[in-house]
């Protein structure tokens, strides 16, 4: 009986045992346990990786003659999220002694047999999958019921990583999507690599541009990036991927004039020189295109697509789900079931009108870099391949669906201490075997600034050529990062960044940055750096009845205009100027002052001149209330709209009721006026609003003769309530509202 248990203790050993060294190890007694598969780890984290890769594993193994008959055996490698890579053994182990070697290479041969498969997702092995492996050793199946102990001595033989030079590198089995591409639409290629680097997403290692001479001579290059297949399925409550075949380098080009475009990859192994492969010239047909968001070339106060005024118009849909709104708003936390729930939020917000979210790249959400032991991430210096699917994903499905996203790529808690902090979670730290202490030093360290840019790279290479990208956000809040009162070292960090995103993405996207609170927030010497072109801040804030608190109309208003002292303005440097996060304080607000935020603030920007519509925090209050309504209307109303011009300006329009005090401005340009009024009392409190029969508004001190078209609109929904001509003498113009409730606005354009 004592024998027995002290073989099954073995055999426990034998399953959780300790982590083998290089050296063959002793003999080890392993217990059966089938039909259930009987696992023997050999190695542990700490002895696997990209340094050390698992080529083989070599075993000497005695069967008793009590053991199955059809006993199998065969190698694995795991890594950190559970993917099973295994080499299995041709043939059943006979008893007596036999010695096996599994070899674990990318290729598949007859001696071989089954090869390496991965399960669950059957991912292929390469040199980039062997680097992230984690875990490593033998198991042992049969289908038959048996406890019999076999002796096993084992050797896991590692290989660091061939490096290629550019006699012996190859680029095999080239896919292009096509010869001939519509302007405007995309053209890929991909590659396999005869020599895979062990880091696919360090250029120092193995770099991929794509080349492209235009119709006019002028050439581009492109840099290629790592991208590995997914397939992505619903569990209902959740999003489960799994790897489909093996990854790839890729590279993408989306040409914008028509005519033929020469193209050429250049592969460079380290520092050899370069392996050029011609490609086919690739023909774009049709109309010369444009369609990416970019800062007006004649108003730099906002932005436009291809020539026409945009205004960018929805909410900030930072990730999935919010803890801050469950607690402060009493919300339902939604599903984590990643790009399924962001389709549906694009699917709604679309149907709404909305033209605009943003998301960030957060550890919790869509971030490439994070510590390798969380799951999906792989460490300092390499990218998590399933959220980079994500982010491709939801950058197709929010341009499906009419939206485009403002994409922040680091948020603030990530080089924190203080507020949200998760420094001691960042692969970058010290803690987590990062070279950097002081999270201070993210912004300055030579290393990490050289990390930042192969992470750079790889972004442009990615998502760079999609319009539904509408800008860099370079961070979320940088004043509450660690390096936040060191306004050397930001402005400095800010001009590096931005001049390098400039300088890889050939598209042309606006690259921005972000303040918490709100605009007495924003550094004076990044607001007014060139490369910095346009500016994100918060437009939180207490009610007008509390201590310092504000009406938001009135902080939306400060936001965009000149403002002593305070050198963030549109009107200053001739930048966009977009509220990204809005909606009471910090911590929320009563829901009937959310829900007069909610509709009034798009209005008060937009006849304050700001780039876009404030963007709301409270996703999942607005999701799970289904109010839409604000986006709606506003979207009908700008439709056919242009707000730029050189004497455009925002103007105070005093309005006057005998039912209560009214706030009012107008947008003013030559020719038109698009103006808005909202019952002062329900924009701050919200709640029930006073009846306004006799309003009246005084639009400009001298507006010249001639007949106007006066129309007023359902500020609610975005109806058109009556439309009159007003045959104006000359000099101040004094209009009468119709009667209204909470708010009202309208449009006065001169007649032909």
């Amino acid at each position: 009986m004592f024998w027995r248990s002290w073989l099954l203790l073995l055999g426990l050993v034998a399953l959780f045992g300790p982590v083998a060294t290089n050296a063959a190890e002793m003999p080890r007694v392993v217990v059966l346990q089938s039909p259930l598969t009987t696992v023997l780890a050999l190695e542990g984290a700490d002895a696997v990786g990209a340094t050390n890769a698992v080529a083989a594993i070599s075993a000497t193994i005695t069967v008793p003659t009590n053991a199955p008959a059809d006993l199998g055996v065969g190698a694995f490698v795991t890594d950190q999220n559970g993917r099973w890579f295994q080499r299995l053994h041709p043939d059943a182990l006979k008893p007596g002694t036999t010695t096996v070697r599994l070899v674990f290479t990318a290729e598949t041969t007859e001696k071989t047999a089954l090869g390496v498969l991965s399960e669950p997702d059957r991912a292929a092995w390469t040199a980039v999958t062997a680097a992230t492996a984690t875990r490593a050793g033998l198991f042992f199946w049969s289908a038959s019921g048996s406890r019999a102990c076999l002796s096993v001595q084992a050797t896991v033989e590692r290989a660091a990583p061939a490096v290629a030079t550019v006699t012996s590198g190859r680029l095999l089995d080239l896919r292009q999507s096509s010869t001939r591409v519509a302007c405007g639409e995309r053209f890929s290629v991909s590659v396999t690599p005869s020599s895979w680097p062990a880091n696919p997403y360090d250029d120092r290692d193995f770099a991929l541009d794509l080349c492209v001479t235009a119709p006019d001579g002028s050439e581009l290059r492109l840099p290629g990036f790592y991208a590995q297949p997914m397939a992505r399925f619903d569990r209902g409550d959740a999003e489960e991927l799994q790897r489909a075949g093996a990854g790839r380098m890729c590279a993408r080009f989306r040409p914008q004039q028509p005519g033929t475009y020469r193209l050429r990859l250049e592969a460079r192994w380290g520092a050899h020189p370069a392996l050029v492969t011609r490609l086919p010239d690739l023909h774009a047909t049709g109309a010369a295109w444009d369609g990416y968001a970019r800062v007006d070339a004649k108003d730099p106060r906002f932005l436009s697509v291809d020539g026409a005024w945009w205004w960018p118009l929805g909410p900030n849909l930072r990730s999935v789900a919010d803890q801050r709104s469950v607690k402060y708003l009493n919300t339902v936390l939604t599903p984590e079931r990643g790009t399924f729930a962001y389709d549906a939020y694009c699917a709604r917000l679309g149907a709404s009108g909305a033209t605009a979210i943003e998301v960030w790249l957060s550890s919790w959400n869509l971030a490439l870099e994070w510590r390798r032991d969380w799951p999906g991430f792989q460490g300092r210096g390499r990218y998590s391949d399933v959220n980079a699917w994500r982010l491709d994903h939801l950058l197709d499905s929010a341009f499906a669906n009419g939206l485009r996203v403002n994409l922040v790529l680091t948020n603030h808690g990530q080089v924190s201490v203080r507020t949200d902090a998760e420094w001691d979670s960042n692969p970058w730290a010290h803690a987590q075997g990062g070279p950097l202490v002081d999270a201070a030093d993210w912004f300055s360290d030579a290393r990490a600034l050289d990390g930042q840019e192969r992470l750079r790279r790889y972004l442009v290479a990615r998502y760079a050529d999609h319009p539904g990208l509408l800008a860099w956000k370079l961070f979320s809040e940088v004043n509450l990062t660690a390096a936040g009162e060191d306004t050397a070292r930001l402005t400095a960090w800010h001009r590096r960044a931005a001049t390098r995103l400039h300088a890889l993405d050939h598209y042309g996207h606006p690259v921005t940055t972000h303040w918490s609170g709100d605009w007495r927030s924003a550094t004076p010497e990044i607001t007014a750096l060139t490369e910095i072109d346009l500016l994100c801040v918060d437009a939180y804030h207490r009610r007008e009845n509390e201590g310092s608190g504000q009406l938001l109309a009135n902080l939306l208003t400060a936001t965009a205009l000149v403002q002593p002292g305070r050198p963030l303005s549109a009107a200053r440097f001739n930048k966009p100027v977009l509220v990204s996060e809005y909606g009471g304080d910090w911590d929320g607000a009563p829901e009937a002052q959310l829900v007069a935020e909610h509709a009034a603030g798009p209005w008060a920007a937009l006849v304050s001149g700001h780039g876009g519509a404030p963007m709301l925090w409270w996703f999942e209050w607005l999701d799970q209330g289904n109010r839409w309504g604000p986006y709606r209307a506003l979207s009908r109303f700008v439709r056919g709209e242009d707000l730029r011009g050189v004497d455009a300006r925002s103007l105070p329009l005093p309005a006057t009721s005998p039912d209560g005090g009214l706030w009012a401005r107008g947008w003013s340009r030559p020719g038109l006026v698009l103006g808005y009024v909202q019952d002062r009392r329900w924009g701050a409190v919200g709640g029930s609003a006073t009846l306004h029969e006799n309003a009246t508004i005084t639009i400009g001190a001298e507006v010249a003769p001639g007949a106007l078209r006066l129309e007023w609109w359902n500020a609610d929904d975005g109806r058109l309530l009556q439309a009159i001509t007003v045959n104006h003498l000359g000099g101040p113009l004094t209009v009468s509202a119709p009667p209204f409730q909470r708010h009202l606005a309208f449009k006065l354009k001169r007649e032909r």
